[in-house]
């Protein structure tokens, strides 16, 4: 048993045959295969290790670009946007080529620096140098070559309003609708104008400010008034609101109270995320602070290639923070972008923070400045990577700016970028929308800034439109304000045209038709069957009714729906057109009773003669 069992055999180990003698020869194999098997497993360890390694080192070998950004969506959609201006006009050769966008590193002489140069001295300490700085290499940053873009679904939006509720969402209609009942329900009287607002009615109110921007941006503009008159005025003012209802919205947002700058404040930082989420600005950037509202300041931060608002900070003066600059650019740090400063942003020190943050600068250094050098005349001066020329009689002050960039032309391009943005949004401006009772007097803190908001949504919202592959990169300012307006109308025109228990004639119907383009065949076949089955009806005029004296016929219906007393003395709004036919006072159902003679409790002898009934 035992021979037979040490016999020989075949066994196959790693998908090869190995024939054994003896338990002795077969342990002395086995030992020396899981040895081998154990070293090539750990070879191929070893080996993939070593690969990982490889392509990790060969990974890091790679150069990274400079100038490249986290944040900015390389969209392969091309869009056809007309840009304010292109990369060649601010370069020197006028092409963009690798060299130009990579520069060399500079060298130093040898030796000792020389101590021949002329040094300028200015009020804030700084030393500015005419040969050379004590500095041997200059920081010089890449030419800028971001490209703006709308990001996530902002690359999609085909119309106005899809780009507006991307800036101006549903969760700040909801904020801004709380905000309008609060203050509806602390002021409300008898008046039926003074109901609640719905998410309808608040866009409806939306669009209506901006077609009053749209209407009523000329220079002598006549009273509000006229855009609801039927001879001056425009369909959709009547059909989507009355004057009234509009005029008592915006005096409900125009409250000063000491809760109405943190409301605004709310909806404005709503407003800053959307605008910063849905663009990836282009490599030029321009900041300035403008004073566009009393005792409030705007610090802007504009892409100069589309004056595209990408961040903004709304400030009192009292409450200015100190590092106002860092917040605007807090998105853009280590980009390699380059940053127009103006105003009060203007200094050598604000250069150097940007410079740390890997973002080249330019400014116009004013002779008030505390960093201008006294007694200078002209030529250029050097402080490291900070450089002061005159050029066309202007103090060019730049940092880490590339050297084959034309710093006038980058200046003369970019400087403006913000008044430029405040201007279009000023155009077509939704405070146009203001009623006679605010525009003599000074509105709502809330108010103001809400139709600032307003303001910077629809330009952006223009912006991004014009940037999408599926917009229209020609569309005018004022048709896409107009589009929007129309947009926002389009859900209550709807509920006006299609609700049976409205009083809207048939001829705003018709209108209403008219200005959504839908067919008025339904309404004419419907206008005609009701003229078919009120001529089918018996009428006698009341001349040849020989009607007793005294007494006169009524309908049971009045023209207009109204209060119930009773009701209304229990603290209820309900409302009726059913009247009592003797007294012509409106009833509701719970409080109009109308009855047969059966249920009366009449016999028939005790009818009267027109009431007998037929046996």
């Amino acid at each position: 048993m035992c021979a037979q069992l040490t016999s020989r055999y075949t066994k196959i180990i790693n998908n090869e045959w190995y024939t054994m003698v003896d338990s002795d020869e077969m342990a002395c194999v086995l030992d020396e295969q899981l040895l081998l098997n154990t070293k090539s497993s750990g070879n191929k360890r070893n080996n993939h290790q070593r690969m990982d390694e490889e392509n990790l080192e060969m990974d890091l070998k790679t150069p990274v670009e400079g100038h490249a950004d986290p944040l900015q969506e390389t969209s392969s959609l091309s869009s056809n946007f007309l840009w304010l201006f292109n990369d060649e006009d601010i370069l020197l050769d006028a092409q963009l080529s690798e060299e130009v966008l990579i520069p060399g590193k500079g060298r130093g002489k040898r030796g000792r620096p020389s101590n021949s140069g002329v040094s300028f001295y200015s009020c804030s300490g700084h030393i500015w140098n005419v040969d050379r700085d004590v500095t041997p290499v200059q920081e010089e940053l890449m030419v800028p070559r971001q490209q703006a873009c709308g990001k996530g679904p902002a690359r999609s939006v085909s119309n106005a309003v899809e780009s507006w509720m991307l800036l101006f969402d549903d969760e700040m209609l909801r904020m801004l609708l709380r905000l309008v009942n609060e203050r509806i329900r602390k002021r409300r009287t008898s008046n039926a104008a003074e109901r609640s607002v719905d998410l309808t009615e608040l866009r409806s109110w939306l669009g209506l400010s901006y077609l009053c921007g749209v209407f009523r941006n000329a220079q002598y503009n006549g009273p509000l008034e006229e855009l609801w008159t039927l001879e001056l005025g425009n369909a959709i003012f009547r059909a989507a609101m009355s004057l009234t209802r509009f005029e008592f919205i915006a005096n409900c947002l125009s409250y000063q109270s000491d809760s109405s700058w943190n409301d605004a404040q709310r909806l404005w930082q709503k407003l800053l995320i959307n605008c910063r989420s849905y663009y990836g600005p282009s490599g030029w950037l321009c900041v300035d602070e403008q004073q566009s509202l009393d005792n409030v300041l705007l610090a802007l931060c504009c892409d100069a290639k589309t004056l595209y608002m990408t961040n903004a900070l709304l400030t009192k003066p009292e409450l200015k923070p100190n590092k106002e600059l860092m917040q605007l650019i807090c998105d853009y740090k280590t980009t390699g972008r380059n940053v127009t400063l103006c105003s009060d942003f203007v200094s050598v020190n604000h250069c150097e923070q940007l410079l740390q943050c890997n973002l080249s600068s330019i400014c116009t250094l004013p002779s008030t400045s505390l960093d201008y050098p006294k007694a200078w005349s002209g030529g250029t001066l050097k402080i490291g990577s900070k450089k002061l020329s005159q050029q066309s009689g202007v103090a060019l002050l730049s940092c880490g700016l590339n050297s084959q960039l034309n710093a006038l032309q980058t200046q003369l391009h970019t400087f403006q970028t913000c008044n430029q943005f405040l201007e279009l949004s000023n155009r077509y401006s939704t405070a146009l929308s203001l009623p006679a009772s605010l525009a003599g007097a000074k509105p709502g803190l809330f108010l103001q800034l809400l139709h600032l908001m307003l303001n910077v949504a629809a330009v952006n919202a223009w912006i991004l439109l014009r940037l999408s592959p599926t917009g229209d990169a020609n569309m005018e300012q004022r048709d896409c304000q107009r589009q929007l307006g129309l947009f926002l109308t389009q859900q209550r025109l709807q509920r006006r045209l299609h609700r049976r228990s409205t009083n809207t004639s048939l001829v705003m119907r018709l209108q209403i038709c008219e200005i959504l383009g839908q067919s008025s065949q339904r309404l004419l076949s419907e206008a005609s069957n009701d003229a078919k089955h009120s001529n089918g009806i018996g009428v006698i005029s009341v001349a040849n009714a020989m009607l007793p004296e005294g007494v006169t016929l009524v309908s049971r219906y009045g023209d207009r729906y109204r209060r119930c007393k009773p009701c209304a003395r229990n603290k209820r709004e309900i409302k009726a057109r059913s009247r009592c036919q003797q007294c012509q006072v409106h009833r509701c159902g719970n409080h109009l009773i109308s009855r047969c003679y059966e249920c009366m409790g009449l016999e028939t002898s005790q009818l009267p003669g027109g009431n007998i009934k037929d046996i």
